[in-house]
């Protein structure tokens, strides 16, 4: 504990002069050296995950356009991501971004992909419209993201990304002590399931890396690329100890277990299938919710060693990020099934 709360206090005394700063210089995940006007009043981000880390900073009322990991319209958005957002109608945008309409709104600041809108970047940045790009794939570049949005986004947005940085890197050295003694070779081989039963995620996904801080092996980490359909044959061939489904897989855990194509497999015999909770946005991504999902990883896991109470750290973790207070049913979503 005494480590987080230096941490904590050294970036909040190197941020302390944000808030009288005209202008800072931010480092986006390109390497391109940003300089942002102070302060940052109208953002859009047109990266469907930045949106959440604008959120959790602290700075969701800045937004003047965003896109949302899934969600297309209101109809299709979480009732929690409703209420978290009630401009919701008037925010949410889908596909690709229109320069013309994007500079109309005016924004001090625009958060891109870096994997994808690179010209659009330099095009807003032609028109005096400054551009962060990310494109976190790993644990560092999510805690990399975030600090750098903090810097951004004013003093107390920093000390909010300081506070989200100790909290990550709390969860990932609990869930690695669980398993620290432990061979590779005894560890759970897990499945990843993406939106159809047979898209497992890649080795470069960030799923893998956080089926490794929960002390898992992902049967999948050695291919490579992005979501890879693979045959049911190889599926059999690597007889995965547990199953996890995303969120927004389009099958259940009990539809898996009533084909009989699955019934072979130890996950399935075992009933270590399970798909992950959702409340905001999908926990198997990139972004700061993703700290709950290792958390709910290493107690499928580990349901015996893991140290995490995953309910109450859900609670806190909402009400302290987003303002928002689970319900039960979401609350209870957290439980290892």
């Amino acid at each position: 504990m005494k480590s987080r709360v230096l941490l904590f206090v050294a970036v909040v005394a190197a941020t302390a002069g944000l808030a009288s700063a005209e202008s800072v210089t931010v480092i986006d995940m390109t390497g391109r050296a940003v300089s942002l006007s102070q302060p940052v009043e109208r953002i859009e981000c047109v990266y469907g995950m930045g949106t959440f880390y604008v959120y959790a900073l602290g700075a969701g009322d800045r937004l003047v356009a965003a896109w949302y990991p899934g969600v297309k319209s209101v109809s299709g958005a979480p009732v929690a991501l409703q209420i978290v957002e009630p401009r919701l109608a008037s925010l949410v945008h889908a596909g690709d971004p229109n320069l013309e309409e994007m500079a109309a709104l005016e924004p001090d600041l625009v958060i891109g992909d870096a994997s994808r809108f690179a010209t659009f970047a330099e095009q807003m940045g032609a028109i005096g419209v400054p551009v962060l790009l990310f494109a976190p794939e790993t644990p560092q570049g999510v805690v990399d993201t975030a600090l750098a949005l903090g810097a951004a986004l004013g003093a107390e947005a920093a000390v909010r990304a300081a506070r989200l940085t100790a909290d990550f890197w709390r969860v990932y050295a609990a869930a690695r002590a669980t398993t620290a003694a432990m061979p590779q070779e005894a560890r759970p081989r897990v499945l990843f399931l993406g939106s159809s039963p047979l898209q497992v995620a890649s080795g470069a996904m960030y799923q893998t890396s956080m089926i490794a801080a929960a002390g898992g092996v992902s049967v999948s980490e050695g291919l490579a690329g992005s979501w890879i359909t693979a045959n049911l044959e190889q599926i059999l061939a690597w007889n995965p100890d547990a199953i996890v489904l995303a969120s927004y897989a389009n099958f259940s855990a009990a539809d898996l277990a009533a084909n009989p194509d699955w019934q072979s497999l130890r996950a399935v015999q075992t009933g270590r299938v399970a798909k992950m909770p959702r409340v905001l946005a999908p926990m198997d991504t990139p972004l700061p919710e993703s700290l709950l999902g290792v958390m709910w990883l290493s107690s499928l896991l580990y349901p015996e060693q893991a140290t995490f109470d995953v309910r109450a750290e859900a609670i806190a973790f909402y009400e302290t990020y987003y303002d928002y207070t689970l319900q039960a049913s979401e609350a209870d979503g957290f439980l290892a099934p």
